[in-house]
């Protein structure tokens, strides 16, 4: 039965302030922004978020605009403060004071030197949800360590897992680790946010990226560590061992395709045309066809060169048997399923006169797309009307910026 539209996002009037810079932080406060939230993004004056001046085009990065920083920071209010600076300090704090949830993602012990740790933020909100997120946590010996999600995803083991045996390791094309901890801090902001509700107490998550990387190794780990399977990169082979799985080079481009039943592949077999290999003595079960997995292949390939990618997608999942066309980005984009799921928005840039592609979450509740309903800010955008909505006065906010410190 389905539900009536949303009448009101979920996380309206929740109040998030983000200390964050790069992905994995600010994607946790985008996510929350897109479902009603109002963000409020602390930056460094003059500079900003580093990811401002990441992207292709030129006229976006002058703009600080750039074109990542784009991909998880609409809808959000940009506040450039100098929190080297005492007076800087004063004035986070008077913001978290106001807020639900703050976001911060410094390397451990640097939020305290500046002053908004989770102690100082507590001691002027005692309901704060305070998320921090950092490389290795805020424990153990790696802990004081920087980190980017490629250097992650080296510690993590998913490197060494990740290509063929010629070519690990190698690394995931998306930075997967950062939004997975993005992902893992939403889920335990809303969590701690309702854990808040119900005690009335300030909560303190602590959100390592290597924790969410080696809990997205789970089922390769606990192969190793529970069955003995040694861990070591398979290449394009599906996950499961299924003999006749994994990609395959069609008339056109590859094409993945995995059979792991024995519904499956006998669906695999009629619609190649050869449903005799069902009964030929080294295929006919899922044992033997495991030793004779390369003469199967071989019998795949041959049949699947025959036709488009495309083609051989649609009569597989028409026969139940999952199958994807390898896309490029560009086809990917001009997927009709991708726009009939609705997954960006076309929305104006600030001061540039042009839209922008930007993304939704990966979900719809109640049958809306969560997304963006206007841009991301230009650096400092909301300084004005923040610091005055904090009583300081005209006058006040001109000595502040003359200052430097925004």
């Amino acid at each position: 039965m389905s539900r009536p539209p949303l009448a009101r996002l979920p996380l309206e009037g929740v109040r998030v302030l983000e200390c964050a810079s790069v992905i994995a932080g600010p994607y946790s406060a985008y996510l929350l922004t897109l479902l009603g939230a109002e963000t409020i993004k602390i930056e460094r004056p003059g500079q900003g978020d580093w990811m401002r001046s990441q992207g292709g085009d030129a006229a976006l990065v002058a703009a600080g605009l750039g074109s990542t920083f784009l991909s998880c920071n609409a809808a959000k209010r940009s506040v450039a403060l100098n929190l080297k600076d005492p007076r800087g300090q004063k004035i986070a704090r008077e913001i978290a004071a106001g807020v639900d949830v703050m976001i911060e993602n410094w390397r451990p012990g640097t939020a305290e030197r500046l002053g908004v740790g989770f102690d100082a933020i507590r001691s002027v909100n005692p309901r704060i949800v305070y998320c921090s997120i950092s490389g290795f946590g805020q424990n153990g010996p790696m802990s004081p360590r920087p980190a980017y999600d490629h250097i992650i995803q080296a510690v993590s083991g998913i490197m060494s897992v990740t290509g063929t045996p010629e070519t690990a390791p190698s690394r995931t094309g998306p930075p997967l680790v950062d939004y997975l901890t993005g992902l893992s801090a939403t889920v335990a902001i809303l969590a701690a946010l309702r854990e808040r509700d119900r005690t009335g107490e300030a909560q303190s998550i602590d959100v390592g990226m290597l924790d969410c990387a080696v809990a997205a190794m789970g089922s390769i780990l606990s192969a190793h560590v529970n069955g003995g399977v040694p861990a070591a990169p398979i290449g394009n082979a599906a996950a499961s061992g299924a003999p006749g799985s994994g990609l395959f080079q069609t008339a056109t481009s590859p094409l993945t395709v995995v059979a792991n039943t024995e519904a499956q592949f006998a669906a695999l077999c009629g619609v190649l045309g050869r449903p005799e290999l069902m009964h030929d003595p080294r295929f006919c079960e899922p044992a033997v066809r495991k030793q004779n997995q390369d003469a199967l292949r071989a019998i795949i390939a041959a049949c699947l060169a025959g036709r488009p990618a495309i083609d051989w997608e649609g009569r597989l999942a028409a026969a139940g048997v999952p199958a994807g066309a390898v896309r490029s980005v560009p086809e990917l984009i001009d997927e009709a399923h991708v726009a009939a799921r609705d997954l960006s928005r076309q929305l104006a840039l600030p001061e540039q006169g042009r839209d922008a592609a930007l993304p939704a979450a990966g979900f719809k509740l109640n049958g809306r797309r969560i997304a963006p309903e206007r841009g991301p800010p230009l650096l400092a955008a909301d300084n004005e009307s923040v610091l005055a909505a904090l009583g300081y006065d005209a006058a006040q906010r001109r000595a502040l910026r003359e200052a430097g410190v925004w």
